[in-house]
């Protein structure tokens, strides 16, 4: 293991969100990936502790935002990774609450809503399976002939009786929810219209970034532009000369970057271009939390003919260089391209793996250009989509051995040790237990309250 010299690029992009400011999403990355270099000392010869040396020359207020982080190893090898940030959200202006509200009831939400619950249920086989236990922290790794063990194969049965009940009632309540947007305030209504609107927000600039994008071509493009800009200036040199790209994308940004690297694209263009005078550089891109799986599905009931269609294409052959028709040679192809796609196994966005419909979509070699890694986060349905960026023991590691170039962590301390899954595993049990005896005092305060309402005590 070794850090690999030269300088490596890397662009980070967000997802959708309230309130996004550019050079929020690169710092809390840039960041957390410097604390666990950090964090990773070697030992030497008598015993010692050596750390590595990490230099950060910030400009968040650059256009795009720069992090570089000069960085020596414990071997005292240096390298420089050059971050930029492709941001993107304010790209277009939010669409009302009510347009997003109806274009929510026109998607198959029981669809969307089993989707989701299954792949938060079943909890895939891939490397090792943790059982959150407070005297048993690991459990025996699952094999796919297996298949799911009985406590999942119950759940899975339950959730089949709950979607239907879940996605009639989620429509119920969407349903309301655009009426009320054209109800005008009046009376005792007055106090709940004003509760509900306060959703508002979150439908415009968080649902609305998915919707806009799926349905107007114009403004995805603009969006889409934020990124082509930024990878094509980093092939060109023109924020100082990089060996390589490693794109981090989170979130919708998946979406976003997938869209970017498709076939008939400008990074595909440049590409071809600077292939034919030999300046071709190797692209990694690390999805993170990824929406692909729910947009592209979203994307098979838009409205519009872009929308239907755009979210077909493959990625660029001139980016992959794979050809589906002929035999190539694996370490070439990883030379050119590699997808490593990372999800918590309780965030629901992703909602589990990659679907291999998009997979094979994407044209790209299975074996030696594409691979899944399950992390955890909190173990949260509610907060594993929005803790990547503070997990230094599982998600860290993975992106600086892609940054590294794939091969290799930068160091041997550096990679994912049996210490790190133990203290992540551990870290999420105690916060599991934390949560389920909050939640058991809340319902028990509750029901004594109601008790001595009920005896006339209070």
């Amino acid at each position: 293991m070794a850090l690999s010299p030269e300088t490596h690029g890397v662009i980070v992009t967000h997802g959708i969100g309230d309130n996004m400011k550019p050079g929020d999403t690169l710092a809390d990355f840039a960041n957390c990936l410097a604390d666990y270099l950090m964090e990773s000392p070697a030992i030497d010869a008598q015993g010692n502790k050596v750390y590595p040396e990490i230099r950060r020359e910030v400009d968040l207020t650059a256009n795009p935002p720069s992090v570089a982080l000069h960085i020596k190893s414990p071997a005292g090898e240096e390298t420089t990774w050059l971050c930029k940030e492709a941001f993107w959200g304010d790209a277009f202006p939010p669409p009302k609450a009510s347009v997003v509200v109806w274009w929510l009831l026109r998607q198959n939400l029981k669809a969307q809503i089993k989707f989701v619950s299954e792949g938060i249920l079943t909890d895939p086989p891939n490397q090792r399976t943790y059982k959150f236990d407070l005297l048993q922290r690991e459990k025996p790794e699952w094999t796919a002939g297996k298949g799911l063990d009985t406590r999942f194969r119950v759940k899975l049965s339950l959730a089949g009786i709950i979607i239907p009940v879940l996605a009639a009632f989620s429509t119920l309540i969407l349903f309301l929810i655009w009426l009320v947007q054209w109800v005008p305030p009046f009376g005792p209504l007055e106090t709940v219209l004003k509760w509900v609107h306060k959703l508002d927000p979150f439908l415009s600039n968080s649902l609305g970034d998915v919707q806009r994008y799926i349905e107007h071509g114009v403004w995805s493009a603009n969006a889409r532009a934020r990124m082509e800009n930024v990878v094509i200036g980093m092939l060109n040199d023109t924020y100082g000369a990089v060996r390589d790209i490693t794109i981090v994308a989170h979130s919708m940004g998946c979406v976003l970057t997938y869209d970017a690297l498709a076939e008939g694209g400008r990074i595909a263009q440049e590409t071809a271009r600077l292939q034919a005078l030999g300046k071709r550089k190797k692209l990694t891109f690390v999805s993170v939390g990824s929406g692909i799986n729910q947009v592209f599905r979203l994307a098979r009931r838009s409205q519009s003919v872009f929308g239907r269609r755009q979210f077909l294409r493959s990625l660029a052959k001139e980016i992959t260089g794979y050809d589906e028709n002929s035999n190539q040679d694996a370490a070439s192809l990883q030379d050119r391209f590699f997808w490593l796609d990372i999800f918590a196994r309780r965030d629901p966005v992703p909602a589990g793996r990659l679907d291999i419909s998009i997979i094979n979509q994407a044209k790209v070699d299975l074996v030696s250009q594409f691979k899944s890694r399950r992390v955890i986060n909190k173990d949260s349905v509610i907060l594993d989509h929005t803790t990547y960026w503070a997990n230094k023991d599982t998600v860290m590691p993975r992106i600086a051995r892609a940054i590294n170039g794939g091969a290799q962590y930068p160091w041997p301390e550096a990679r994912i040790t049996t210490d790190r899954l133990e203290k992540r595993t551990w870290e999420a049990a105690r916060f599991n237990l934390f949560t389920k005896v909050l939640v058991a005092a809340a319902i028990a305060g509750a029901a004594i309250y109601f008790g001595l309402k009920l005896a006339g005590v209070i």
